[in-house]
């Protein structure tokens, strides 16, 4: 009996939410949890997956389904949301061109209407008709409820058109349009509404692509990616480490050179111009990460899954303009931020290149002070001693000693060793340290001469 109940219950339910689908016996309607999820939706020739730009006003907004048994949302990446088997299995999408909503409901098929090609001026009581593809007989009304995702509508807009610039322009070329054109539109001298609308759009298009980190969000993943950051969800690629060799003369007088690194790099604007000369060598880019709901028996649940990537990208030999300070050590690290891998709608990492020093054949560096050292004779260690070192920036250092020097006796000159890197104005201390080199053998006349100096059991006090 408890069977019976359950199976006419089910039946039940199935029919009431046909009814809602137009009433036609062809449209199958799931409630329970099915294991396999139905093909992506096969749109009509020549439609594209991706709403146009001139109906992006679609994203967000939420709708009641012909007699308001239940709303639907149109969401920002495709999908829309509703209470519905098919849609737990990420099986409902959408698209919009030409006047035209399409609407992929799993094995429900597809269902096409009428829809205005760019934003009406009031959505309140807007009304979309039309009808399955599958059975033109079956009808669907949309009923306009709210909008639900105020920050969809403005993900497809074009911010270097809204400054009216090239999409390769430079920061100068940047900010002195931006400047040229918040004059023309301040509010000041034109106190129209239209003039205002502008101007605040030029300000909030400036500020995105003047902020480094927001542009390059933009550049690779438009301001879906750049919403995302605001939220906190943006994710980083992976930083880029490795060596790089300089010589100890490069750290103590800095050294400015270029460097070259491979990386990939978002083809902008090739997704939508795949012909155009800068696509050159673009490819398909690695597949992305998107967080989608899946249904698992009678429970839903939130899985990360691998998709194809809509955007192109290629590999360049990217230029780094490096520069090592004054004052620099052996495993510095030189940082540059935004220059690893991009992929669309991540923030790239950094490359941080790491110092190695090569040896030098005079000095040792520790710390911040130079060692070196210095051969001289007995009799100099004896009589005194000078020397002039060059040093390497090219100036000299006169080292003399007038009295008795003793085997391996350090030398301090003071503030000739190397530069403080937080004050290059500052330098360490340079320490030589003598090796008194004694001669090998003696004539009977210089033993002579040495005993006669230094009598058998008297002191030297060397």
């Amino acid at each position: 009996a408890r069977a019976c109940l359950a199976l006419c219950c089910a039946n039940v339910a199935q029919a009431f939410f046909e009814e809602l689908f137009g009433g036609g016996g062809n449209v199958h309607f799931e409630m329970g949890g099915g294991h396999h999820a139905p093909p992506p939706p096969e749109w009509p020739a020549g439609v594209s997956d991706e709403a146009s730009k001139s109906m992006s006003w679609l994203k967000g907004t939420e709708w009641a389904w012909n007699n308001g048994d239940f709303n639907l949302k149109l969401q920002r990446d495709g999908d829309f949301e509703a209470p519905i088997q098919q849609c737990r299995r990420g099986s409902c999408k959408w698209t919009a061109e030409n006047g035209k909503l399409y609407l992929a409901v799993g094995d429900a098929g597809i269902f096409e209407l009428d829809a205005p090609d760019s934003k009406p001026a009031s959505l309140k009581g807007q009304r979309l008709k039309g009808h399955s593809r599958r059975n033109p007989r079956e009808r669907l009304t949309l009923t306009f409820q709210k909008i639900y995702d105020h920050e969809a509508q403005d993900l497809d807009k074009d911010l270097y058109e809204v400054l009216g610039i090239p999409e390769d322009s430079d920061d100068a070329t940047i900010k002195k349009v931006y400047r040229k054109l918040s004059i023309k539109y301040h509010p000041d001298k034109n106190p129209d509404e239209a003039s205002k609308a502008k101007f605040a759009e030029i300000r909030d298009a400036y500020e995105i692509l003047n902020d480094p980190d927001k542009k390059i969000l933009y550049d690779t993943g438009g301001m879906s990616a750049v919403k995302d950051s605001e939220h906190g969800k943006i994710q980083t690629t992976s930083d880029v480490n490795a060596e790089i060799e300089v010589s100890l003369e490069d750290l103590y007088l800095s050294r400015e050179f270029n460097a070259n690194v491979q990386r990939g790099v978002v083809c902008r604007g090739c997704r939508k111009h795949p012909d155009s000369p800068n696509c050159a060598g673009c490819k398909r880019c690695k597949d992305q990460v998107k967080v989608v709901q899946v249904q698992m028996g009678p429970f839903l649940t939130q899985q990360e899954q691998k998709v194809p990537s809509k955007e192109r990208c290629k590999v360049i030999d990217a230029g780094l303009e490096v520069h090592v300070e004054k004052g620099m050590r052996e495993g510095d690290v030189i940082t540059f931020p935004r220059m690893a891998e991009e992929r669309p709608g991540m923030m790239p990492g950094s490359v941080m290149l790491k110092l190695k020093v090569k040896k030098h054949n005079a000095f040792v560096r520790r710390d911040n002070d130079l060692h070196m050292g210095m051969k001289i004779s007995l009799r100099e260690s004896l009589l005194g001693w000078s020397r002039t070192i060059t040093h390497m920036d090219g100036h000299t250092v006169e080292i003399t000693q007038k009295d008795v020097t003793k085997h391996l006796q350090v030398v301090k000159v003071k503030s000739e060793g190397m530069p403080l890197r937080d004050d290059p104005a500052t330098f360490g201390d340079l320490h030589v340290k003598v090796d008194v080199e004694f001669p090998k053998q003696l004539t009977a006349a210089q033993k002579a001469a040495i005993a006669e100096v230094f009598p058998e059991g008297g002191r030297t006090d060397l």
